[in-house]
């Protein structure tokens, strides 16, 4: 598959020509915003992309009981080399939240289209040979009176374990991490946004695992107003808000320069590539997007799952090895 990037400026631009014009489109927008596709839906279809954005129902296709998904974690001791790059520089104060994330080899007699039909989630997507997600995080949404949405993410505990809920919510490493980028998000709105607000603050989602088991996670929602003309510029203020602040941290320039040293140096020349990057869909009138996690790549003819965590003073290197493995998995209804 030859897949037509661009680069930001041109993909600000075009996304701001079709807005104006009231013109459909699916927008995928890498981590670091080298790679851009902007696609009609005769596009999608050409290129065989499918994708889902809050489906109303949940998935018909029946997968062979007899698959299998092994996981093979990366060391204990090179996740830790990456935690303490992370986590001295918290200590010294360059960053207050810093998102750390792995590629975990896995090994699965399911083909990326089998997964991608496999999984329920608020957001799929299948780039076919190449990658599939099926993210629980919203990115941004737009309604039709210029309504700007973000809902991000921060907070996961393995639902089985006693008191859960209540344990996630008093857990001062948590709180501290929501409350981090609950304010990094209401700054990253107002960039773009007349008027900022929270509608939502910490709200607990409950996801199930294919492995029968499942993980609760905290998310909050902050909301701006735009301007009338918001759809002439959606491309600006969608790069205004990149990379999503719930995958890179807090304060955003410096700690976007942390996260290329611990994984970059640690994982062997680590590249996110889209994984935590965004997709969403324009339908002529409002906007719907995803932060692209819970994310399998195909690298050279070998799957990779890629997950993480946010970090902070506060975090230690076992407890956040282990939430990064808990994160692998296929959600299921």
């Amino acid at each position: 598959m030859m897949l037509n990037y661009i680069d930001k400026i041109e993909g600000e631009k075009r996304m701001n020509e079709l807005g104006s014009e009231g013109t459909p489109f699916l927008f995928i927008v890498d981590y670091k915003l080298n790679k851009i596709l902007i696609l009609s839906e005769e596009d999608v279809q050409k290129e065989g992309i499918r994708y889902e954005l809050h489906p109303e129902t949940t998935p018909s296709n029946v997968i062979d009981e007899n698959y299998h998904f092994t996981i093979h974690p990366i060391s204990y001791s090179s996740f830790q080399t990456a935690f303490n790059i992370v986590h001295s520089a918290l200590k010294f104060g360059n960053s207050l939240l810093c998102n750390l994330t792995a590629a975990t080899p896995i090994e699965t007699n399911l083909s990326l289209e089998a997964l991608y039909k496999m999984a329920s989630a608020k957001y799929k997507l299948l780039i076919p040979n190449y990658f599939t997600c099926f993210s629980p995080e919203t990115f941004i949404t737009i309604d039709t009176n210029g309504i700007l949405k973000s809902n991000p993410m921060k907070g996961t505990i393995d639902a089985n374990l006693p008191n859960a809920e209540s344990y996630l919510l008093d857990n001062k490493k948590e709180l501290y991490e929501h409350h981090t980028i609950v304010d990094l998000i209401r700054n990253d709105v107002g960039i773009v946004a007349e008027k900022v607000w929270v509608s939502k603050f910490r709200y607990i989602e409950k996801i199930e695992k294919h492995d029968g088991n499942a993980i609760l996670q905290m998310s909050s929602e902050i909301c701006g107003q735009l301007s009338d003309d918001w759809k002439n510029k959606i491309g600006t203020i969608l790069f205004q808000m990149l990379p999503a602040g719930s995958i890179s941290g807090a304060p955003k320039k410096k700690t976007l320069e942390i996260i290329d040293a611990a994984e970059f140096h640690t994982y062997n020349g680590m590249d996110r590539g889209f994984y935590t990057g965004v997709f969403g869909y324009f339908d002529g009138s409002t906007v719907d997007s995803a932060v692209m996690i819970r994310f399998i790549e195909n690298s050279n003819g070998k799957l990779y799952f890629k997950s993480g965590g946010g970090i902070t003073f506060l975090s230690n290197a076992a407890d956040e090895y282990q939430e990064l493995i808990q994160k692998i998995y296929i959600p299921k209804s």
